[in-house]
């Protein structure tokens, strides 16, 4: 089924005649006729029936025209969505981010990019680094927010902020957390840790009196906020009031350990590489340590 000739369809009902859809369209009558016959031949029904000297639309022909309209109607709109991209240079964003990212970051980051950027469709996905920067080489994603300890294997990665977790307690429950500068002895209170996939190393002993084990860091922000237990965070995952009531293990951080955002290749076009770029100055101001939750130890 040609569109061309869903179109000269639509001529003859609009216009009541053949000759005046071949005016329309540009073509010779019997070109009109001819195409009108090899749409009848495609669905399988004549679309037509001829009273006196005028056509009459059949069942099949009055239950095509809004069918015929409606396709035309959405090539028209597509169309003009392919080629305002192709004049952008962009349409959508896939996004991937790690877990702490996904949380605490990407909603902060949609409204300056929204206000760059208003037609722009989103597409996110939130997974675990390996997994991003496996979808990012496949071409599935355009740039992906992974930590790791050290630059991350890609051609195109570029460093946001160190990716420092620390172990929090509540300070009215476990004031004593303060203290402590060896995993020994964090081991010592209730743990809240994330979900370590098969080989991962973890500090929960099964055999512990209490433990929490979450499947999301904004699950182990709230186990320890409710003072249930001891749970490595980010600073950027924590507002002012929430630092205020906790105290924070004396534990060195991966100094090598940072947030990184991975790029697919590099888009011709300047508006696409100035979302790009957007995005990875937005983030790597949203992810640096916050000074007010600093002043607020």
């Amino acid at each position: 089924m040609e569109l061309d000739h869903l179109a000269q369809f639509l001529h003859v009902v609009d216009s009541g005649s053949v000759s005046a859809a071949a005016k329309l369209a540009h073509l010779t009558q019997p070109a009109v006729s001819r195409n009108l016959k090899l749409l009848e031949d495609a669905v399988g029904a004549p679309l037509f029936e001829r009273q006196g000297r005028g056509l009459v639309l059949t069942s099949a022909g009055r239950a095509l025209v809004p069918k015929a309209r409606a396709v035309l109607l959405d090539v028209a709109a597509a169309t003009r969505t392919v080629r305002r991209a192709a004049e952008r240079g962009y349409s959508d964003l896939r996004l991937g981010a790690v877990d702490s990212v996904a949380s605490y970051l990407i909603p902060k980051l949609l409204a300056p990019v929204r206000i760059a950027f208003p037609d722009l469709h989103w597409k996110l996905r939130t997974a675990r680094s390996a997994a991003l920067l496996e979808q990012v080489d496949q071409g599935a994603l355009d740039l992906a927010v992974v930590a790791a300890s050290g630059p991350p294997k890609a051609e195109r990665a570029f460093h946001l902020a160190p990716y420092t977790l620390c172990f929090y307690g509540r300070a009215d429950r476990f004031a004593e957390l303060a203290a402590v500068a060896s995993d020994a002895e964090l081991k010592q209170f209730p743990l809240v840790e994330i979900e370590a996939l098969p080989g991962q190393p973890t500090m929960i002993d099964p055999e512990a009196p209490a433990y929490a084990i979450a499947h999301s860091l904004a699950s182990v922000k709230a186990f320890v906020l409710a003072g249930f237990g001891i749970g490595a965070m980010l600073p950027f995952m924590l507002e002012p009031h929430e630092r205020a009531q906790l105290v924070q293990a004396n534990l060195p951080a991966d100094p090598h350990c940072g947030l990184w955002a991975v790029c697919g290749p590099e888009r011709s076009h300047g508006r696409a590489r100035e979302l790009e770029q957007l995005v990875i100055d937005e983030l790597r101001q949203l992810a640096q340590p916050d000074s007010r939750v600093v002043a607020a130890d």
